[in-house]
């Protein structure tokens, strides 16, 4: 007989490392947990080794025949910031293009002010600009001057950088210039690793294949050392060893050292495989959902039809990677997540703050004194008294007085604030208005509804330490039965990484349509792939050719759409079918994911091949089959007393899972305990044992299943807590549907849409940008009746809820019988919709008539019946989302809650809020505050334009005064300015200081008081043109901050949010295509040449803040992105020759300003543009002592007259029809954020390194009393000098401290004054000056108005 072989599955997790030994020849299993080593990995790796072959016959001489290692020595690497010191080769323009990252600022409306930007892993200062162009098509434009470049590296040198990351705009089309770069770099810096982009992600999209190929290279140097000690510590112990993948494939150690970018979230991937390996491949459940719940975090995933669900892209802490990756979601809870109450609020808030494995959850009896998820699972009397197979003790007291801490705080028994904290765990906090994985719940519901599923169509896997735990609860919830528990669930992540195969994938950017290629050319291009990937498996990964399987896909989109589909191709029906065959696929799949399909020419952007070696069946071992269904009382370890919904059950059984059998059936409520995990089954509920070994959890016949029973009579902090996190789910699963089913390029690749959920008198429970309903239920007169939805695009029927036409309403009331429970509503950017120019939003409209198709407030269905006649114009322009949806979920919290308890809940979250804001308004001054600003123009050479407020506190309440704006304008800047929606932008700003994760509601609305006098440019009398108002709602939130921040200082921000710019271009190509680009703020958005594209990002320079300088270049729209330059370049006549920031142009000050974004536009094609713009007069305000930030600007350069002395014309900051030709250059540079505090109070040190990244210039450095050295060091004793003198002249000129509040730059008559020599344009005329006409002009405040600048 043949000796038995052995395979070791390694995962490496922060707390310990779990190892399984598998006997290939029986299947039988042993396993290990050991302690892990951080400072080097694979000792923990040898020690668990050792370890679990002692337990084997023979162990110490055993040879093991593969170890499979799933490690997080990556992951780390990133997270932790210990990787190496990366240079970064860019296309000259683009050195910016790490800082930037995209301009997103996550989370939602004022995440800005308190998110801390990460700095860029490769650092501007070993950033490295290469001359030389390519086109989008892998064209030429400038050649690689290899001598320039060369000398560009020699200060590099001296920085001596450890790795070397090369990414050129367009290389994905042709990699010539990053292999000429390359071989540069290797000549200078030869013993140092160089990483090209062409190589790592030949795809589309520059700044995801830089930050992708920058991580290869960050992580390179160590992963190699770990590697390296790897081999050496498993020499002569291991055939073979190879490392995981994160798309859960193995790769050996030669590639992963190569490319550690594709096992960058090698742990998650693990647990995945495992669950498809033991549950989907073994039993008749094909179709998982997967739930992995550790110490710190909680993972969840899909597998359909037993395969997991890959996904390009994955997130690592801030970073957005494009790798190959198990779509795994990571959602910020585990095991250690720690409660806690904020003041404020008063809302029970668990994570994202963790114990950790030290001090760890209370009950470790390590030092932990917070109250964690553990800790309430000992508590309630789910957890043994010991764990790790009673190695590990828990001490019960100390987990008591620690949740007993968050009882006294909700005002509630131990016990409820226990299961308070289990129940909040389901829904934890992250802040991200956006998020699409704010909870457990949230995200495994919403991880299926992306994919087009019900995730009641699914089964639940849970493993990990505390997964098994809470499998029960979720289960329930998402109605996924079986709930499934594999054998060793602790460890099923090294189970998976035993059993899984090696795999490689080869990848090539093909763009072009099925108009302009052939099935021929797709197939010759697949199988140059094909051959190249048989070269590495055999190669590079040892295995033959004949037992290597292939799969091929492409990616696909309809032409101009920014999300790509993977398809997989059967070669041989593309040969038969030819092209309509790639259409047919790519129309399924559409469907299936987003409801709906394009007439739309389709395009292929990716061709791919993956490989994998055959696989060769394992044994796996079967329970012997019980005689009888109970299982007998000795397998019962401890009795124990559980609470479940407040009910305390006595001496419940705790059974010892290794010795239950197949068949075996246990009742709830109970425990089933393992060495590495602990199973809860809730009363109801019954597990069934399989062959396998898994637990099967289903319900009882007799139970009564609904959640939460006892909450019919009673209302408690812990039920409004889990009626707020049910709420904020039904909301993120409405923004998935949103993006998932619109046909709005604005909407679908920007998320410019806004959900809210109220209750059935129109106050919003749920949202963001206010509730629009009470506006519309004031002015709607006719029934609301089940079915019924409505839809307006005109913000003069709903008081400015909707402030352009371009905004499209939809609403719709919720119904159990005949009882209305709930309002949905959401409001999305349509891409155009007519009127006088491309985009619909004209400078120069003198009414609202010149913007597009009005759509008054009407039933597009009643009853459930469709409007037939306005569906047929709807459908042109965007796809309604599944309403009902969002509709179901609160259906769904009425019949859990029960009704007097579902209104009581609202009821409470409303007074929450409320106490909230009051709490905060009682903390300020009484003294009022007042401010003002203005929009510099209104495109016609009037302006400027001011807005003025008075705010008043009056005990707990503020009255905001708009008295003494200006008038409307007859051009179309006016902003109808929604009252509830300024209500709701005071109450997130005000909260998300103290309270980042709460859910904003309407319920403080009466604490503040909003007077806007009727006539002005924030109340303007219709027909007033509207196209323009993006200036005054950006200069709104200035105004608020300048209130705010006079009266409270953790309020205080400089000027900078300001405005949103927009620019578009369009015409015929030379073939008499046309083209149309509608670009809001520097992103792009891609959309067919046929069809007007928007995008929505204003990249500018965010203000400084109290907690530090304001980020470059970046948006401060919520979750908004700048689309990528190189979609642009593809798809339009246009060129990106600079994307970068502008030194200097952010406000000196204590903590610096952001610095503006410089863009210059290359015109390929003749056309016609349009601007809006503002800030180019006046400047963002610097507060506290800082200065202000730098104008924008806008200038055609005339290429097309004379292309080495071209004329410059200024262009004006709102203009349409601007006429340019192939050639031309328009040079647009935004606004920089204001500076925060005193300048010469600024580290010496950061102001040199600021200089050395080219942020700050030589010159600009002495803003901030700094002198420099040549060298850019700094001189100490001439700075110490500068800065006093710079002093002694702020004492002169009374502003010493910064009592000066606001930093303006200059009046306005000395502003004007210099506006021709600054600018060169034209100071605009005074309104008062101009002649104004309207319906305002007959109103006394416009007659008081007039009087008071005669």
């Amino acid at each position: 007989m043949a000796p038995n072989t052995y395979r070791l599955g390694v995962d490496v997790g922060g707390t310990f490392t779990d190892l399984l030994l598998l006997c290939e020849n029986t299947g039988e299993t042993w396993r290990a947990k050991v302690p892990s080593t951080p400072d080097d990995q694979s000792l923990a790796v040898i020690s668990g080794k050792d370890q679990i072959l002692r337990n084997i016959p023979g162990g110490a001489e055993t040879i093991l025949h593969v170890v499979n290692h799933g490690t997080t020595v990556a992951t780390n690497t990133v997270l932790e910031q210990k990787g190496a010191r990366v240079a970064l080769v860019v296309t000259e323009g683009y050195r910016d293009i790490l800082q930037t990252r995209r301009s997103q600022v996550p989370g939602g409306l004022a995440s800005w002010i308190v998110w801390p930007k990460p700095e860029p892993l490769a650092p501007l200062e070993l950033t490295i600009e290469a001359p030389g162009r390519l086109a989008s098509d892998g064209s030429e434009i400038r050649v690689f001057d290899r001598n320039l470049f060369k000398e560009r590296l020699q200060t590099t040198l001296k920085q001596k950088p450890d790795a070397v990351t090369i990414s050129l705009m367009n290389s994905f089309a042709n990699p010539a210039h990053e292999d000429a770069a390359r071989k540069v770099v290797e000549d200078v810096l030869p013993e140092v690793p160089v990483s090209i982009s062409s190589e790592v992600l030949p795809e589309l999209m520059e700044y995801e294949r830089t930050i992708t190929t920058v991580v290869n290279s960050y992580v390179e140097p160590r992963v190699q050392l770990y590697l390296k000690n790897l081999l050496t510590s498993l020499d002569g112990k291991a055939e073979h060893v190879r490392i995981l993948r994160s798309d859960g494939g193995l790769s050996s150690v030669r590639l992963a050292s190569r490319y550690p970018v594709t096992w960058v979230l090698s742990g998650p991937a693990g647990g995945v495989a495992g669950a498809a390996s033991i549950v989907a491949n073994q039993t008749e459940y094909k179709n998982l959902i997967t739930l992995d719940m550790g110490g710190t975090s909680t993972d969840v995933a899909l597998v359909e039809n037993g395969a997991p669900r890959i996904r390009r892209e994955t997130t690592i802490g801030d970073l957005l990677v494009k790798a190959p990756s198990i779509d795994v979601r990571s959602v910020g809870a585990g095991g250690g997540s720690i409660a806690h109450v904020p003041e404020v609020t008063k809302a029970l808030r668990v994570g994202p703050e963790s114990a950790g494995s030290v001090p760890g959850p209370a009950c470790y009896g390590k030092g932990g004194s917070a109250a964690t998820v553990t800790d309430a699972n000992a508590v309630l009397g789910y957890l043994p008294a010991s764990l790790l197979g009673g190695a590990f003790k828990l001490d019960l007291a100390r987990a008591k007085d620690a949740v007993q801490q968050v009882a006294d705080h909700l005002g509630v028994t131990l016990y409820e604030a226990a299961e308070g904290i289990l129940k909040s765990t389901l829904a934890p906090h992250k802040s991200s208005s956006k998020s699409n994985s704010s909870s457990r719940y949230g995200a495994l519901r919403v991880i299926s509804v992306e994919q087009g599923y019900h995730p009641e169509d699914f089964s639940l896997v849970a493993f990990g330490g505390a997964g098994p735990l809470h499998a029960n609860s979720l289960g329930k919830l998402l109605g996924a039965y079986p709930v499934i528990i594999p054998p060793s669930p602790g460890v099923l992540c090294a189970l998976g990484e035993a059993t899984t195969l090696l795999r490689h994938e080869i990848a090539k950017a093909f763009t072009r349509t099925l108009a302009q290629t052939n099935a021929a050319e797709v197939i010759e291009e697949l199988d140059r792939l094909l051959a190249q990937i048989k070269t590495v498996m055999s190669d590079d990964q040892g295995v033959p050719e004949e037992n290597q399987t292939y799969t091929f896909q492409a990616e696909l989109r309809y032409k101009g759409q920014a999300n790509n589909v993977p398809i997989e191709i059967d070669l041989e029906s593309l040969k038969t079918k030819d092209l309509p065959y790639l259409r047919s696929r790519l129309d399924a799949e559409h469907n299936k994911l987003f409801t709906y399909t394009l007439s739309l020419d389709v395009e292929i952007v990716n061709l791919r091949v993956l490989a994998q070696e055959l696989k060769v069946e394992l044994p796996i071992k079967r329970l012997t089959k019980a005689s009888s269904a109970d299982p007998p009382e000795s397998l019962i370890s401890a009795r124990v007393t559980m609470v479940f919904d407040g009910k305390e059950y006595e001496h419940r059984p705790l059974w010892d899972r290794s010795g239950l059998l197949q068949g075996h059936v246990i009742r709830g409520p109970c425990v089933i305990s393992e060495m590495d995990s602990t199973t809860v089954i809730h009363p109801g509920f019954k597990a069934e044992i399989d062959e396998l070994g898994n637990i099967l959890i289903w319900e009882a016949s007799n139970a009564d299943q609904r959640e939460n029973a006892d909450m019919d009579q009673k209302l408690d902090a812990v039920a409004v807590d889990i009626f707020e996190h049910a709420l904020r789910n039904a909301r993120n699963e409405m923004d998935a549907l949103m993006t998932r089913t619109t046909m709005s390029p604005a909407i679908r690749e920007q998320q410019d849409e806004f959900n809210v959920i109220a209750e059935p008198g129109g106050k919003m429970i749920v949202g963001q940008f206010g509730s629009f309903i009470g506006d519309f239920l004031a002015t709607w007169k006719g029934s609301i009746e089940p079915g019924d939805i409505f839809l307006t695009n005109d913000p003069y029927s709903v008081a400015g809820a909707i402030s352009h036409h371009n905004d499209w309403l939809i609403l719709m009331p919720i119904f159990v019988g005949s009882k209305q429970i709930a309002w949905t509503a959401n409001f999305g950017h349509m891409t155009d919709v007519g009127g006088s120019v491309p985009g619909s939003l004209p400078c120069a409209a003198s009414s609202i008539f010149e913007e597009g198709i009005q759509i008054p407030v009407t039933k597009v269905a009643a009853r459930g019946v469709w409007n037939t006649d306005l569906m047929e114009v709807i459908y042109r322009n965007v796809r309604l989302p599944e309403w009902n949806r969002a509709g179901n979920r609160m259906i769904e919290l009425y019949q859990r809650f029960g009704d007097p308890l579902y209104f009581a809940a609202i009821d409470e979250l409303l007074e929450r809020n409320r106490k909230a804001v009051a709490s905060i308004i009682r903390q300020m001054p009484e003294e009022p505050a007042y401010f003002e600003d203005w929009i510099d123009d209104d495109g016609q050479g009037v302006g400027p334009w001011k807005i003025a407020c008075t705010m008043t506190k009056k005990g707990e309440t503020l009255d905001f005064d708009f008295s003494g704006t200006d008038p409307q304008s007859p051009s179309s800047i006016n902003f109808y300015l929604s009252i509830a929606m300024f209500k709701m932008f005071v109450g997130i700003y005000m909260l998300v200081i103290h309270d980042a994760n709460v859910v904003a509601n309407d319920g403080f609305h009466d604490l503040l008081n909003v007077t806007i006098p009727e006539g002005t440019v924030l109340h303007p009398i219709r027909p007033a043109a509207l196209s323009c108002r993006t200036h005054f709602l950006g200069r709104v939130f200035d105004v608020l901050s300048g209130l705010l921040g006079q009266r409270a200082p953790e309020f205080m921000t400089a000027a900078g949010f300001s405005d949103s710019p927009h620019f578009m271009y369009s015409g015929y190509r030379e073939n008499g295509e046309w083209f149309q680009l509608y670009w809001i703020g520097f992103g792009g958005m891609l959309a067919p040449p046929s069809v007007p594209f928007r995008a929505h990002s204003p990249e500018t320079g965010i203000p400084a803040r109290p907690i530090g300088d304001g980020p470059d270049g970046h948006c401060l729209w919520p979750a908004m992105k700048a689309i990528p330059n190189e979609f642009l370049e593809q798809y339009y006549p246009l060129r990106i020759e600079q994307f970068n920031t502008v030194a200097d142009s952010g406000g000196a000050g204590l903590h610096r300003g952001g610095n503006a974004q410089r863009i210059f536009w290359r015109f390929l094609e003749e056309g016609t543009i349009s601007t809006h713009d503002d800030r180019w007069l006046s400047k963002p305000w610097g507060v506290l002592g800082g200065e202000p930030g730098a104008r924008s600007s806008k200038t055609l350069v005339q290429y097309s007259h004379n292309e080495h002395d071209p004329p410059r014309e200024a262009l004006g900051s709102k203009q349409d029809h601007i006429k340019v030709r192939k050639g031309d250059m328009l040079e647009w540079i935004t606004w920089g954020g204001g500076g925060w505090g005193n300048p010469l109070k600024r580290d010496p040190d950061l102001v040199a390194l600021e200089v050395r990244r080219k942020l700050v210039t030589m010159e600009g450095s002495k803003r901030y009393g700094v002198v420099l050295r040549a060298d850019s060091s700094v001189n100490t004793d001439a700075t110490i000098e500068l800065r006093k003198r710079m002093q002694d002249g702020l004492d002169r000129d009374g502003d010493a401290t910064g009592a000066h509040i606001f930093n303006r730059g200059g009046s306005w008559e000395e502003l004007k004054a210099r506006s021709l020599e600054e600018t060169g344009l034209p100071a605009p005329k005074a309104p008062w000056e101009a002649t104004l006409r309207g319906p305002m002009t007959q109103l006394p405040y416009f007659a008081k108005w007039q009087g008071h600048h005669a």
